[in-house]
């Protein structure tokens, strides 16, 4: 009963004194408006983060082959060393035992010790790769264990083909995981150039791909279809266009399908047969060009640019894994396997990698940025409490004849007190409600200017209103603890 007068009392009261009431809110408002807003823009620039970089492919493995670091290189010269010292321990009683052989024998031995000795270091690879075949294919030529960087007591910091993965080995690796890979992509990339025609031209970026490339890039085909293996077995010269390139060079009204491109580069001319059209995506969501200068991805069999290429192995690959399995374990597991793999090459390694961790700590960061402006912002809140305090006491003072009144006629401390308390929480409550509305509007403005999808959070939401709630709570404490200790008498008297 006495909470339901109390809340009269307090609108009375601001309806008396609207501006007042409405400079007392502003504090309020704006540290409300802009914690919710910061954390709506922060969300909403997280959200589209987290769907870019997963569209990217943020959850696939990658495997690098590099330069061994100092760390890695310990731990290849402590197996080496051990390796080394029991080869050594093995030819010397070998020779022991060898001593007294024939000439012919020795004259065998000596040429092979001769054809060992212009072998590559770390042990060649069993043969010489060829022209790889895509990634679900099983190659029929190369393979064996990568081998070192030149001749034996001359190393080179440049990554040679022996140093590379062969598609034999990719093959092995994606056999020994085929119950967790789900897709393995290879690529090269080829000439950027352009298609014309009579009229017009379109930029194009060319990239060599195997079958797997599509669904670890999550390439959406539109009409025909994409690169088979009958495509990379024959190294055709087929190729999956852009729909941007087909509406640019052929127009609306033509069927792609087997038209014949010509592609322009610095040094030739290659013709092409569209055997397919993908639905252009911008990377990270955004445009940063107009259609006149866009550069689309022209993809053709892998086959076809590794003619041309320097190396004939692969640098690096993708691994997309299949629906439930642990990214970060399988990184792992790849890694082992490849370490192994490599153990015997002194220069170089293979790595697998993926971007969720990555994605996990820029999400992160991202959210503890969010937090620290909100904090800040959240210092206008404990401005406008100070404000509210402030208005308060002048109320208590104002008012000082009327506590004097209720108290002679018989109202206790308690009441008088929680008088002051609501009125100091109905001044926060409305201009909570305020500031979540203004946060709301000013949150999504400024999300929809920067392009990201507008996140409301309702955790938020009910913080800040709760916050401004124990404001009003806070501050109004001490003002109506001084109304509840008046002395009635000295009330009356007051002037």
């Amino acid at each position: 009963m006495f909470i339901k007068e109390n809340i009269l009392l307090a609108v009375a009261g601001l309806r008396a004194n609207k501006m007042r009431a409405l400079l007392t809110m502003l504090g309020i408002i704006i540290g409300i408006a802009s914690v919710i807003g910061v954390v709506s823009v922060g969300n909403a620039m997280t959200s589209s983060l987290t769907s870019n970089m997963a569209s990217m492919g943020a959850t696939n493995i990658t495997v690098n082959v590099q330069e061994r670091s100092s760390t890695s290189n310990s731990t290849y010269n402590g197996t080496n060393n051990k390796n080394s010292s029991t080869g050594n321990n093995k030819n010397n009683e070998t020779n022991s035992n060898n001593t007294s052989g024939n000439n012919s024998k020795n004259g065998q031995n000596g040429n092979q010790s001769s054809r060992q000795g212009g072998q590559t270091g770390g042990g060649a690879p069993q043969g010489g790769g060829g022209i790889p075949a895509g990634g679900a294919m099983r190659a029929a030529s190369g393979g064996g264990m990568p081998g070192g960087s030149g001749r034996q007591g001359k190393s080179s910091s440049s990554t040679k083909d022996t140093d590379l993965m062969t598609m034999q080995q990719i093959n092995e690796l994606e056999e020994n995981f085929s119950d967790k890979i789900s897709s393995l992509s290879v690529s090269e990339n080829g000439s950027s150039g352009k298609v014309k025609n009579d009229t017009t031209y379109s930029n194009i970026s060319t990239i060599g791909t195997n079958i797997g490339y599509k669904d670890v890039k999550n390439i959406e085909i539109s009409e025909g279809r994409y690169i088979s293996q009958n495509d990379i077995d024959g190294a055709k010269d087929v190729a999956v266009v852009s729909d941007k390139l087909v509406t640019k060079i052929f127009g609306s009204n033509v069927d792609p399908i087997n038209q014949n491109i010509k592609v322009y580069t610095s040094n030739a001319i290659h013709t092409y047969t569209i055997i397919g059209v993908y639905k252009y995506k911008a990377q990270g969501g955004n445009r940063t060009s107009s259609d006149d200068n866009l550069t689309t991805e022209l993809y053709v069999p892998v086959t076809v640019t590794k003619k041309t290429s320097t190396n004939k192995n692969y640098q690096t690959f993708q691994i997309k894994a299949k629906d439930g399995v642990d990214v970060q374990t399988f990184t792992s597991e790849v890694s082992d396997y490849l370490s192994k793999l490599y153990v015997k090459n002194p220069k170089f390694e293979a790595q697998a990698s993926n971007m969720e961790s990555m994605l996990e700590s820029m999400t992160s960061m991202m959210t503890t940025v969010a937090l620290a402006i909100s904090a800040i912002a959240g210092i206008s809140l404990v401005v406008g409490g100070i404000g509210v305090m402030n208005i308060m006491l002048v109320s208590v003072t104002e008012r000082t004849r009327e506590i004097g009144t209720r108290k002679a006629l018989g109202a206790k401390s308690g009441h008088i007190k929680m008088q002051f308390i609501v009125e100091s929480i109905i001044i926060c409550s409305i201009g909570g409600i305020l500031g979540i509305l203004l946060g709301l509007g000013a949150g999504t403005l400024a999300s929809k200017t920067m392009g990201y999808a507008t996140t409301v959070s309702p955790v938020v939401i009910l913080i800040s209103f709760s916050f401004s709630m124990f404001i009003g709570v806070f501050f109004g404490y001490y003002p109506a603890k001084k109304a509840a200790e008046l002395d009635p008498i000295e009330a009356l008297r007051y002037e």
